[in-house]
């Protein structure tokens, strides 16, 4: 319907460019109509150049978005594919690679059959061969890899440089050998920490000079206490109050009388 568009508004665009031209060089004292003339025909124009915006803007834009557009696999209208792809999903490999050839012959320029072809051929086969030299040929980095991987770990067959510098690009990134992982580095051991500082407000219970001395001591010497910590470890500590007992009930008789 886009092309039927193209071709119907530019066909008349011309037509009137024409015979506004032609209007404008037999009757030079008209001028309105030759305004009108003119006017409906930068009106054609406009349509017919909405009708030609995707194709010269795949023309302009093609080389710089071309890796991530062409030779993708998204190009479903055919019925064919579509029932090519139901007979890989539902796993029928040999009929998906018979058919996938099938649909090469018919439309050799299209990549989708090629890559089903050669995700679904027999490992090592002459077939899988066949399918990934031809994807080699498009420019979807993706598949070029994998097709690369096939031709060359398979079946021993170098495709040489690709055409798109940004295929062989990704490529030699794919290609690189990782650097080997260096030794461990060796860390001397961590000597071990020193002791907390003894809290000077804090006065230990009695006993425990007794507790201290039979914990492992550690392998630097703790400081000497200090003379006030000695005289409140030895500070006499002072008797508990006796226990005065329940305390007597007075009885009701006894307190009614103190009433009266």
């Amino acid at each position: 319907m886009l092309v039927l568009f193209r071709i119907l508004f530019t066909g008349l665009f011309l037509w009137l460019l024409a015979s506004a031209a032609r209007q404008a060089q037999g009757n030079l004292g008209n001028d309105l109509g030759n305004a009108g003339s003119f006017a409906l025909a930068v009106v054609i124009g406009v349509a017919a150049g909405i009708t030609w915006a995707p194709v010269l803007g795949e023309t302009v834009a093609g080389p710089m978005t071309g890796l991530m557009t062409d030779g993708s696999v998204s190009d479903d209208r055919a019925g064919l594919l579509r029932f090519i792809r139901r007979c890989e999903m539902r796993g029928w490999r040999r009929l998906t690679v018979l058919l996938a050839f099938w649909e090469c012959v018919l439309r050799p320029r299209l990549p989708a059959a090629y890559v089903i072809g050669m995700n679904n051929a027999r490992p090592g086969s002459w077939l899988e061969k066949v399918f990934a030299k031809e994807v080699w040929r498009f420019n979807n980095i993706a598949n070029c890899v994998r097709a690369h991987d096939l031709l060359k770990l398979r079946h021993d067959l170098d495709p040489g440089a690709h055409p798109e510098p940004g295929v062989n690009l990704a490529l030699m990134s794919h290609l690189r050998v990782p650097n080997a992982e260096l030794p461990p580095l060796p860390v001397p051991v961590a000597p071990p920490a020193p002791p907390p500082p003894r809290n000077h407000s804090i006065q230990l219970f009695p006993g425990a000079d007794a507790v201290v001395s039979t914990a492992p001591a550690p392998d630097e010497p703790r400081p000497a206490e200090t003379e006030a910590e000695t005289e409140a470890v030895a500070e006499p500590q002072t008797p508990p109050l006796p226990d005065p007992g329940p305390l007597p009930v007075a009885s009701p008789c006894s307190s009614s009388s103190t009433d009266s």
